[in-house]
């Protein structure tokens, strides 16, 4: 779905944030960061994923709604 005329994974630069995680499971086997660091970055990645997808499911509510009002015109 696209807002202001960029893909979601844009516009939260989700590459970035997999990339991130992927590198603080690096860090982690290398020893250089805690579990319990480990732990803090995954859930905070977690609740912005979990932001991510309340905005993906509130475009698609509004798009079907968009088209009910206008009677499945412009789909």
């Amino acid at each position: 779905m696209r807002e202001g005329g960029a893909p979601i994974s844009e516009r939260f630069h989700l590459d970035e944030m997999i990339d991130g995680l992927a590198s603080d499971l690096r860090e982690l086997r290398a020893g250089k960061i805690s579990v319990r660091e480990a732990n803090a970055r995954a859930a905070l990645a977690k609740q912005i994923l979990r932001g991510v997808h309340y905005v993906v499911v509130a475009q698609k509510f509004l798009s079907e709604q968009a088209k009910l009002t206008n009677g499945g015109e412009g789909s």
